[in-house]
């Protein structure tokens, strides 16, 4: 994997509109890089058609709802991140109520990478990302976000830090309309954001428009997944996307392991009735402490391997208390 995967995302001709915002979402064409002149399509939706094969719908269509959890990894050679810069890789995990709206069976928890390491903040943010892992259980899902320990011919041992809790909350994914997908979050915990979620750009309440890129269609050189790595879409998933480069995400996409996406930062004007919904949800604990351990009780993951303190008070977690490094020193004791 490259680098300069968010290539995808900005790179002329790569399926998105250059001003593409969630207001505007609409999948487009591949543009052509040889000479082969290129039919002009018409992409927007007409009355009474099936265009992209999408029903028209005029009003938020909720696809599905759950948890959103927010995670990072610190770098190697880093006992806590004390800024973005000493981030190795920024999660987000999606853990989907059980039925949607609609009745349907749960989709998978998902771990998806952001390449950028934080969220979109604007419109003219587009930040490259992939699902990393898909899974119905929880546990297996949540492996990649424990400390693991590598043997090298150079350096001798090395440990991959566990994923730090920077915030979580509840989201919700919708359908506007038939050409965009948004996903919008309240924040649960902290109570107040703090300096890592600033570092992150997570804040009370955002929302984000998602749009999936087509596996079969090329990405730019030294972008994106490599072929290997990519999506394998079910046949009637594949088939939606036609010749299109990009189409507006669905939960079935992101329950496939190497979906590639991007997340393009949008204001909540437009869907503060689903984030209202979603503050409902939430239940007020008044000790910030206790709700960080009942925080961690509910994604499963253990506060002495993941410390909680973002999820307290919004601070870097101090350096001594890196659980990688108690460990070292109690195996040293031993």
């Amino acid at each position: 994997m490259s680098s300069e995967n968010e290539q995808l995302a900005n790179t002329n001709g790569g399926g998105l509109k250059r001003h593409h915002s969630i207001e505007n979402f609409e999948p487009v064409k591949e543009i052509k890089t040889d000479k082969t002149p290129q039919k002009s399509v018409d992409t927007t939706p007409k009355k009474g058609t099936n265009a992209h094969h999408h029903e028209e719908n005029t009003n938020n269509k909720s696809l599905e709802k759950g948890d959103i959890v927010f995670m990072y990894k610190p770098k190697l050679g880093v006992d806590e991140a004390s800024s973005l810069d000493d981030v190795q890789l920024f999660h987000v995990m999606l853990i989907p109520e059980d039925t949607n709206d609609q009745g349907d069976s749960s989709s998978k928890t998902r771990l998806i990478k952001i390449g950028k390491k934080k969220l979109p903040t604007s419109g003219k943010d587009r930040f490259w990302a992939f699902i990393e892992k898909a899974d119905d259980n929880l546990e297996n899902v949540e492996e990649n976000l424990e400390a693991q320990t590598y043997q090298t011919a150079t350096v001798g041992t090395r440990t991959i830090k566990a994923d730090r809790i920077a915030g979580k909350g509840k989201y919700i994914m919708a359908q506007p309309d038939e050409r965009r997908t948004i996903i919008g979050y309240v924040l649960e915990s902290p109570v107040e954001v703090g300096e890592v979620q600033h570092a992150f750009n997570i804040t009370k309440e955002a929302s984000f428009s998602l749009a999936v890129k087509n596996p079969k269609k090329k990405s730019p050189p030294a972008a994106g997944l490599t072929s290997d790595e990519k999506a394998e879409f079910p046949q009637d998933i594949q088939k939606k996307f036609g010749d299109y480069q990009w189409l507006p995400a669905e939960p079935a996409m992101l329950d496939v392991l190497g979906c590639e996406m991007v997340w393009i930062g949008s204001s909540t004007g437009d869907h503060e009735e689903l984030l209202e919904e979603l503050s409902k949800e939430i239940e007020e604990e008044n000790d910030p402490e206790t709700l960080a351990s009942e925080v961690m009780k509910d994604i499963q993951l253990d506060e002495k391997q993941h410390p909680i303190q973002p999820l307290i008070d919004g601070q870097w977690p101090n350096a001594e208390d890196a659980p990688e490094k108690k460990d070292e020193e109690e195996n040293k004791n031993e």
